[in-house]
């Protein structure tokens, strides 16, 4: 097996994030690259275990990150781990989609079997965002075309619709295209409570995404053009 040393040196000229995790997944090298993308110092995460830092889960919020996780011990076994992606958190506590790759280092004691391994990861925060609004967009086209050419014709929005200031607010940016984080940042509340304001606002429009709430904001009139 080639020196530590070396290995944490070329993990730095890397442009991918990278930590490597002994047989217990404590984290022994962090590279700069994974500092830059997490936010996480090598001093902060070193013999920390890695699913106590990065937290991942995959798509619909199954938990991948844990002890005697499947990526590292079919990396342990020898065996060759496909690709993922997982949601992670940051240094500052906000998620963050991942694209993973595992590698297995043979064993200095000239062990068959692997005793470490390296986590190579890049960011792909853009890609994901895009995805939820494309998947977003194909869901609302399909419920037009269910529903005929005027779905809000049979259900007119009252004079009243009950929303709060804030709501109007929150419904508002919803118009500008803002997320969650924007949302938040302007209005200065807590981004949970964005997410309460906007399930309130479904609820009062009668509508089931934050893309149906903009088409029915623009159709009604309840925002400037």
């Amino acid at each position: 097996m080639a020196n530590i040393d070396l290995i944490r040196e070329l993990l730095d000229r890397s442009a991918d994030g990278a930590y490597i995790i002994d047989q217990e997944q404590r984290i022994s090298a962090w590279n700069k690259a994974a500092e830059s993308i997490l936010g996480f110092t090598a001093q902060e995460v070193v013999g920390a275990n890695c699913f106590q830092v990065l937290g991942g889960h995959l798509d619909g919020g199954c938990m991948v990150c844990r002890r005697g996780c499947l990526p590292h011990t079919a990396g342990l076994r020898g065996e060759l781990v496909p690709n993922f992606d997982a949601q992670v958190r940051t240094a500052g506590g906000l998620p963050r989609w991942i694209n993973v790759t595992v590698i297995a280092l043979p064993a200095a004691n000239g062990n068959s079997e692997p005793d470490t391994v390296i986590h190579f990861f890049r960011d792909i925060e853009a890609k994901k965002r895009a995805e939820t609004f494309t998947k977003d967009v194909v869901g609302w086209v399909r419920q037009l075309r269910l529903q005929g050419p005027e779905p809000f014709a049979a259900n007119p929005l009252p004079i009243d619709t009950g929303l709060t200031e804030r709501e109007c607010q929150v419904l508002r940016l919803l118009c500008q295209g803002a997320d969650t984080d924007n949302i938040a940042s302007q209005l200065v509340i807590d981004k949970s409570t964005v997410r309460n304001h906007i399930q309130r606002i479904l609820h009062k429009l009668g509508v089931h995404s934050r893309l149906e709430a903009v088409t029915y904001a623009r159709e009604h009139g309840l925002i400037e053009p």
